[in-house]
């Protein structure tokens, strides 16, 4: 009898073997086409995982082999795991979903705005609070009222961050290791950077394959600083499918989309629930997130209702570009998820025109994609946006006569696209090209004429004044040499670091800027043609702060 049971498993453990080494063979496929150097994924079925990969490579420098111990940053699917060991705050009494924030703690960031007592561990879970993704500068503005609508936040979870801090009594990274990562088994898991993660960690790389240098936090950071394995990820998605380590009730209450949270306006094909993500399709209910660093892409999905679902992470800008045809390998049926991130496909005529921009002159790059005249882009296949990500994707490469024709060509098949002029301005900008980055955001401005930051910035390039309110100090700032520079701005705390923000003009042997700031110290930076330097000419600098000089301005009264 032992026999014949043997016998009747052999073919079914052959039959999945093949099925894995199929999985396998697409998967490096798709990591081939979109130029993908590592990914590690994770297979959840019946609540465990079932499979898990590691391809390619750590870094594309070494070739070193991405192994089940490999390191990645998960960016944002560092919030899924957050919000299950909120849970457990609420399982155990400590948290009021629906009691305002500020009631456990007064979050001194938002004490400007009375609306932020309004705020609850609901809703920002839910991406309901009202809060922006990131602020803008230094001042947390919100950009709806609480319970309002779907807005996207990491702040609201830095916010819950804090709070849970305040009331456990640990900081987010002791808390959550207690709670969530040593329970699970989860031992390569960690919010903040470990010295043991420098043996086999996942590098970073571009678009084009080019590595970039590894962040290393120091400070966790619920929204986004988690390092984790999909082996160690995909422990806590079974745990969370199963329900695992929390009452029944709050499972269901977890899965369960929250109101106002719908991403698209009068549908509930996809909306939010606690933490997590929500589609429905004819596949059945599904929770999911997307996780976007920059050059680390990852995606998690599961059936709570099937106890199956994935987690994969990547070291690549284009990570999330396979995740229509990853999630094929997997389940059937439509992905509405991942139409909503929109980050395209391997296909995608746009990431093929920028790598060919980088190996040839954009002439010769675009002719696949000019329409039967030879003369403009084939508007079906490059987009207005497509043609604009593009054209700043090049942009940020310094590769800034490529990124001005893209632009360009995008406005002439656009007349009226808004971006593409914006993306004409800035490119003229970091040439030297003043007076046509002055014309072009002209342009753009009399199609927006309520953009601030847009209208401060043609100010400054006109030499118009800034405005002086009451109590702000005259403060100029001047850089001698670099007088083969381009393009010099300065770019510090005062203004959110953005480098377009106050441009310096040439003058008499020397790049001056003038800036009306109220008292206080802040950090700043030059940026000369794309280099960030300190200010030769100040010796205070933050040695703790990445080499920001430091600013200092007194009252005049």
């Amino acid at each position: 009898m032992k026999c014949l049971r043997y016998t009747l498993l052999i073919p079914i453990l052959f039959s999945g073997l093949l099925h894995a080494q199929h999985r396998k063979a697409q998967l490096e496929k798709l990591m081939a086409e979109a130029g993908i150097p590592g990914l590690s994924l994770a297979y959840i079925r019946d609540g465990k995982i079932a499979e898990s990969y590691a391809l390619g490579v750590r870094s594309t420098d070494t070739n070193q082999p991405v192994d089940d111990e490999t390191v990645f940053a998960a960016a944002s699917l560092s919030k899924c795991v957050f919000a299950y060991g909120v849970m457990h705050l609420v399982d155990a009494g400590k948290l009021d979903l629906d009691k305002p924030l500020y009631q456990y703690y007064p979050y001194p960031d938002l004490a400007h705005d009375e609306r932020y007592k309004q705020i609850t561990a609901r809703q920002v879970l839910s991406h309901t609070s009202g809060l922006p993704n990131w602020r803008n500068g230094d001042k947390l503005e919100f950009q709806y009222d609480p319970g309002q609508r779907f807005r996207y936040s990491g702040e609201g979870f830095v916010l819950l961050m804090r709070t849970v801090e305040k009331i456990t009594g640990q900081n987010i990274e002791d808390w959550m290791q207690q709670t969530v990562f040593k329970p699970l088994g989860m031992t390569h898991t960690s919010y903040i950077w470990q010295s043991a993660y420098e043996e086999d960690f996942a590098v970073p790389h571009t678009s084009t394959g080019r590595t970039s240098s590894k962040y290393r936090p120091e400070e966790g950071n619920s929204a986004h600083s988690l390092q984790t394995t999909a082996t160690d990820y995909g422990r806590f998605v079974a745990a969370l499918l199963n329900g695992q380590g929390l009452k029944k009730t709050t499972r269901t209450q977890m899965f369960t989309p929250q109101a106002h949270s719908q991403l698209k306006e009068g549908s509930d094909t996809l909306q939010w629930c606690l933490g997590v993500g929500y589609q429905l399709t004819g596949a059945g209910k599904a929770v999911w997130q997307w996780g976007d660093n920059g050059t680390f892409k990852a995606f998690l999905i599961g059936y709570p209702d099937k106890q199956e679902g994935l987690v994969y992470l990547t070291n690549s800008s284009t990570g999330l570009n396979i995740a229509a045809d990853l999630l094929a390998l997997f389940f059937t049926g439509p992905q509405p998820s991942i139409d909503y991130i929109d980050y395209g496909t391997t296909r995608d005529p746009g990431l093929a025109l920028l790598k060919r921009a980088l190996e040839m002159p954009f002439a010769e790059a675009v002719r696949p994609y000019l329409d039967k005249s030879g003369k403009m882009q084939d508007t079906v296949q490059l987009t207005a946006g497509k043609m604009n990500d593009v054209g700043y994707q090049l942009l940020y490469r310094r590769e800034l006569d490529a990124a001005s024709h893209a632009f360009e060509m995008n406005l002439k098949a656009y007349p009226k696209s808004r971006p593409a002029m914006i993306g004409l301005a800035e490119s003229s900008l970091r040439m030297g090209k003043r007076e046509t980055a002055v014309k072009y955001l002209e342009a753009a401005m009399a199609l927006k004429p309520d953009d601030e930051f847009g209208q401060r910035v043609l100010d400054r390039l006109k030499g118009n004044p800034d405005p002086a309110p009451e109590g702000s100090v005259k403060v100029d700032f001047t850089l001698r040499s670099y007088e083969s520079a381009r393009f010099v701005t300065v770019a510090g705390s005062f203004n959110g670091w953005n480098d377009l923000d106050l441009p310096m003009q040439w003058v008499n042997g020397e790049w001056r800027a003038s800036l009306n700031l109220a008292p206080g110290e802040y950090r700043y930076k030059f940026v000369v043609d794309g280099v960030w330097i300190p200010d030769p000419g100040n010796p205070e600098i933050d040695l703790k702060d990445n080499f920001n000089s430091i600013l200092s301005v007194e009252s005049t009264k």
